[in-house]
């Protein structure tokens, strides 16, 4: 899945690159077509990037601007390559734009995603009241995503993925973060502490500023990294906790694969089945006649 901090990056280099400009907007693979050919000569006006998500706005901003939404999926992309040496279009090319750059160079950029809409601000708008905090937006707000988290029976490691509440982390970032935080991923948000949650927050911030700043998803810090170079992640598909070397324990949350050091994370034992199937009582025995 392309993570949060990819996506700020495509915004900010589109927005520096592309923004300012017109382009020939065409579909190659014709799964865009019509929304090509509305966008076709307008100026893109402005890019935003609202975690795993993007709107592209074209037009005028202050005239109801047409808004394209992309989500790039497990392996999206929107690339900017000159016009000399652009690649053909492939078969999951949906949208391309040909044309200057804002420095005035001609460019071809291609889009390649698993959704890719056409609205005005009205879908922007919709899009974005289902959205949570980004931790890479200056808007984010913890006060009101604590809010939503302290009223959820949920395990916070289903909160984290769950982009209503955290825009932008996805598995890698989860286990990472709350293994820094030294959470465990089963722990209800209405029964995880304001100290906890501060934790849990802080380090998604930072470990997304790092990606962002990056370009990739490095999460351990440079002094345990000392002596171990290949080390990028602690504990993520992971059988040894690359902080303490305990035991690192996987279980499944809605369908991905969750991970816990059983020694920085110790969970607490009311809690410990909160995301796995309930243990089937034990029968009855027969009373003695």
């Amino acid at each position: 899945m392309v993570e949060g901090h990819s996506v700020h990056r495509v915004a900010h280099r589109h927005r520096t690159t592309l923004v300012g400009s017109s382009f020939k907007a065409s579909s190659p693979n014709s799964r865009f077509s019509a929304g090509a050919g509305i966008i076709n000569a307008l100026t893109f006006c402005a890019i935003e990037a609202v975690g795993k998500n993007l709107f592209a706005f074209f037009g005028d901003m202050k005239k109801d601007p047409h808004v394209v939404h992309v989500h790039f999926g497990m392996s999206g992309a929107w690339a900017i390559h000159p016009l000399s040496s652009a690649p053909p279009p492939t078969a999951t090319t949906r949208l391309r734009l040909e044309g200057p750059d804002s420095k005035g160079k001609a460019v071809v950029v291609d889009l390649s995603a698993m959704t890719c809409n056409i609205g005005g601000m009205e879908l922007y708008d919709e899009k974005r009241a289902k959205l949570g905090e980004d931790p890479l937006r200056a808007d984010a707000d913890p006060e009101r995503l604590w809010g939503k988290v302290s009223r959820s029976k949920k395990g916070i490691g289903a909160l984290i993925m769950d982009q209503s509440f955290f825009t932008g982390p996805g598995n890698i970032y989860r286990a990472e973060i709350l293994l820094k935080a030294g959470v465990h991923p089963s722990i209800p948000g209405n029964r995880l502490s304001r100290e906890a949650f501060d934790r849990v927050w802080l380090h998604t911030v930072e470990l997304l500023q790092r990606g962002y700043a990056t370009g990739s998803i490095l999460t351990v810090d440079a002094d345990d990294a000392v002596g171990r170079p290949g080390l990028r992640r602690y504990i993520y598909n992971s059988y040894r906790c690359g902080k303490c070397g305990g035991k690192v324990k996987s279980w499944d949350i809605a369908g991905r694969t969750c991970y816990a050091c059983e020694s920085c994370q110790p969970p607490n034992p009311k809690y410990m089945d909160v995301e796995t199937k309930p243990k089937p009582k034990p029968k009855k025995e027969d009373k003695d006649t």
